[in-house]
C-alpha cells in the first residue's frame, strides 16, 4: 500500500512538474501582415507673424519689381513662302457729306474682314469731293496683301459719318517680300514675358528672404541648421505686361516688359510637417498608424495673404498610407492567450485590414498559445 501511495505521489509530481515546464517553456511567434490604405487631407492652415491659438508662426512679405529686355526672334523654317513686310498702296477717300472733313496722318482705314490700315499724310476731303493719299498696313504679313477696289470704312469718324465718308483702294497693296521668316508670334511675346517673370521671381526670393530675416541656409534642402529650417511658398501676380512688337510683325528683335508683385509666406519646416502629420492622423481611426509620409510630396497653395499684418491662409494637400498597429486591441498578445492556433488565426484574419497571419509555436508539439501574454511575440508588418 505504501509503495502504491509513493508511486502515485511520484506520478502526480511528475505531471505537475511537466505542466509547469510546459506552461513556462511554450512560446509563440505571431506574424501579422496588414494592408496599407491611403489617407489624404486638404485643409487650410493659418500663418501669422504673431500667431494666436491654432495659427503657425511665420512671415508674410511682398515685393514689387519690373524688368525690360530685348529678345531675338527665332527663325521659323516651316514657313511655306516668304513673308512681306508692311504693305503700302494708294487709296481714294470720298466725302458725300455737306462739309469738308479733315483727316490726320495715321487715321485708320478698316476693311470689312477686320484688316487695319493707316493713311500716311494729313488730308482734308472737300464736301462732295475726294482726295487720294498713300496708306500702309498696321500689321506686316501676307494677310495685308489686298486688291484694287477693296472698300474701307473710317472707324474714327462719328458713326453716322461713316456711311457718307468712305475709302477704296486705287492700287493693289504690296510689300517687299522678305526671305526671313523671323515673324513675332503671340507665343514669342508670351514666352519672353514668362521668362522675365521667372527671373524677377528668383531675384525677389532673395530680397523677400532678407526682409524676413531668413538666410539662404535656412531655406536650403537639405538644411544644415537643424531646427532652424524654413520653407516658403510664393505667389506671383502680374501687374503689367508690354511689348513693342505685335503678333505677325517681321523683325529680328523685340522688347518685352513686365511688372510683377511677389508675395512670400515663410514658415518653420518641422512645425509645418508636424502639423500636417497631425491633420493626417485625424483622418485615420484608432488602432491605425501613419506610414509612408513624405513631406516633399505635400502641396501648398496660397489662398489669401495680408502683408500689412503679416497673416496668410495656406491650403495644404497631403497624402500618405495608414496601417493597423499593435495598439489595436485585436492585435495585442493578451487577446490570444491560451487559444488554439486555428482559433487565433481565425480571430486575427477577421480583423479588417489584416492580409495574412502566421503562427509558430515552440516546442513544435504544443497546440495552444501560451497562457501568458509576455510569451507571445507579435510582429506587425
Amino acid at each position: 500500500m505504501y509503495r502504491t501511495i509513493a508511486f502515485t505521489f511520484f506520478g502526480l509530481t511528475v505531471l505537475v512538474v511537466a505542466a509547469v515546464v510546459w506552461m513556462f517553456s511554450v512560446r509563440a511567434s505571431v506574424r501579422v501582415q496588414v494592408m496599407r490604405d491611403p489617407v489624404s487631407v486638404e485643409t487650410g492652415i493659418e500663418i501669422a507673424k504673431s500667431p494666436e491659438q491654432g495659427q503657425l508662426q511665420g512671415r508674410v512679405v511682398e515685393h514689387v519689381s519690373d524688368s525690360i529686355q530685348e529678345f531675338t526672334v527665332k527663325e521659323r523654317t516651316e514657313e511655306a513662302s516668304p513673308v512681306v513686310a508692311t504693305t503700302t498702296g494708294r487709296v481714294r477717300i470720298t466725302n458725300r457729306y455737306s462739309k469738308e472733313q479733315p483727316l490726320i496722318r495715321t487715321t485708320r482705314l478698316l476693311t470689312s474682314d477686320g484688316k487695319q490700315f493707316r493713311i500716311d499724310a494729313t488730308v482734308t476731303v472737300p464736301a462732295g469731293g475726294s482726295v487720294e493719299v498713300s496708306a500702309y498696313s498696321d500689321v506686316p504679313g501676307n494677310a495685308s496683301l489686298i486688291k484694287t477696289g477693296t472698300a474701307f470704312s473710317i472707324p474714327g469718324l462719328w458713326i453716322d459719318l461713316r456711311k457718307l465718308i468712305t475709302a477704296e483702294a486705287l492700287t493693289d497693296f504690296t510689300g517687299v517680300k522678305s526671305a526671313s521668316s523671323k515673324i513675332v508670334s503671340e507665343q514669342d511675346i508670351a514666352d519672353a514675358q514668362a521668362e522675365l517673370e521667372i527671373n524677377l521671381l528668383e531675384q525677389a526670393k532673395q530680397t523677400l528672404a532678407a526682409e524676413a530675416s531668413i538666410t539662404q541656409e535656412m531655406l536650403a534642402d537639405p538644411c544644415p541648421v537643424g531646427q532652424g529650417c524654413w520653407d516658403a511658398i510664393y505667389l506671383v501676380s502680374s501687374i503689367e505686361r508690354k511689348s513693342n512688337a505685335t503678333p505677325g510683325q517681321v523683325t529680328d528683335t523685340f522688347l518685352a516688359q513686365v511688372k510683377v508683385k511677389v508675395t512670400a509666406v515663410f514658415f518653420p519646416r518641422t512645425d509645418m510637417e508636424a502639423l500636417v502629420r497631425t491633420k493626417l492622423k485625424e483622418r485615420i481611426p484608432e488602432g491605425r498608424d501613419l506610414v509612408d509620409f513624405d513631406s516633399s510630396r505635400v502641396l501648398y497653395r496660397l489662398e489669401q495673404a495680408d502683408t500689412g499684418v503679416e497673416t496668410a491662409r495656406v491650403v495644404v494637400k497631403a497624402d500618405a498610407m495608414s496601417r493597423l498597429t499593435s495598439s489595436n486591441p485585436a492585435l495585442r498578445p493578451e487577446a490570444l492567450v491560451s487559444m488554439s492556433v486555428d482559433a487565433a488565426k481565425q480571430k486575427l484574419s477577421a480583423v479588417d485590414g489584416v492580409e495574412f497571419v502566421e503562427i509558430t509555436l515552440r516546442p513544435s508539439w504544443a497546440r495552444k498559445l501560451p497562457g501568458q501574454k509576455d510569451k507571445i511575440d507579435m510582429t506587425i508588418e
